[in-house]
């Protein structure tokens, strides 16, 4: 076994074109995720598909006092057998918050009342297809940045990750994750919002771009994501007692991302799935 430091990577090879990059720390560094802590990066031909995205595999957390995120993590590889495997521990120790004009906005405050009611607003508007990035560009405009703070820690989750086939294996161990006033954990399965356009589910859903709700429910089998530009998919098969939920957002340089995230109301111990990389839309 052997423990990465910062700035070390591992490729997890599928063929010579097609990659799954692990990163020891939080990068890469781009919009507001660039502090956080990420998945298994989709590599194709070289290039990084992630941009905002979290990756894919990696955890979450919702708690009653605020969502959880992962700000360190210590990472291990086990090269011993012919096809390697990255350990990630992830230290859920980050919390999402906002700032106004330089001023953290209170949870239960008129602010974060007011901010929440025109999230509100946007999420719906954009669910009916209408354009609302302009209202991301109000925000801004307003002065209202989401970052992420140090928190205690609410405990330790380990990700393993390899490869099986075409596909990448994780499994998730939770149980150093404190239960107390858990509703409910998410494993990010992200990737670059202007890169992947085109989602396709087993009950025979097809979407496109704007079509793609920030955050929808799905009970379908499986979901899946592609790129057109880049000629490549991956595809989430959802695990017995968890939900996919299919997003997509795109503002600007400020966000892009695009995921199948898996969803359990519950407090899970384990989770084994696979993300298979696929050809084309639907595959």
């Amino acid at each position: 076994m052997r423990h990465l430091t910062v700035g070390d990577k591992v490729d997890l090879m599928l063929d010579s074109e097609v990659t799954f990059r692990i990163y020891a720390d939080n990068q890469p560094h781009v919009g507001q995720t660039a502090c956080l802590q990420k998945g298994a990066i989709l590599v194709r031909d070289g290039t990084e598909l992630v941009e905002e995205g979290l990756g894919i595999g990696l955890p979450v957390c919702r708690y009653a006092d605020g969502t959880r995120f992962a700000l360190d993590a210590d990472t291990l590889v086990d090269d011993s057998a012919r096809a390697p495997t990255v350990i990630k521990v992830f230290d859920m120790n980050g919390i999402a918050a906002r700032r106004f004009r330089g001023s953290l906005i209170r949870r239960g405050s008129y602010r974060a009342r007011l901010f929440k009611l025109m999230e509100g607003g946007y999420r719906r508007l954009h669910r009916f297809g209408i354009e609302a990035t302009p209202i991301l560009n109000v925000f801004g405009a307003l002065g209202m940045r989401n970052e992420y703070l140090e928190s205690p820690s609410k405990g330790r989750i380990t990700v393993k990750y390899g490869i099986t086939g075409k596909a990448l294996r994780i499994n998730a161990s939770l149980e150093g994750l404190s239960s107390e006033e858990l509703e409910g954990v998410v494993f990010a399965n992200e990737e670059g919002g202007s890169i992947f356009r085109e989602y396709a589910d087993s009950t025979g859903i097809r979407l496109h771009e704007k079509q793609i709700e920030p955050w929808q429910k799905t009970e379908a089998e499986w979901a899946s994501l592609h790129s057109g530009k880049h000629d490549i998919g991956f595809r989430i098969s959802r695990p017995s007692g968890w939900l996919v939920v299919r997003g997509r957002e795109v503002a600007g340089d400020r966000i892009s991302w695009s995921g199948l995230d898996l969803l359990s109301s519950t407090a899970p111990r384990t989770l084994e799935y696979l993300a298979e990389v696929v050809g084309g839309i639907g595959d």
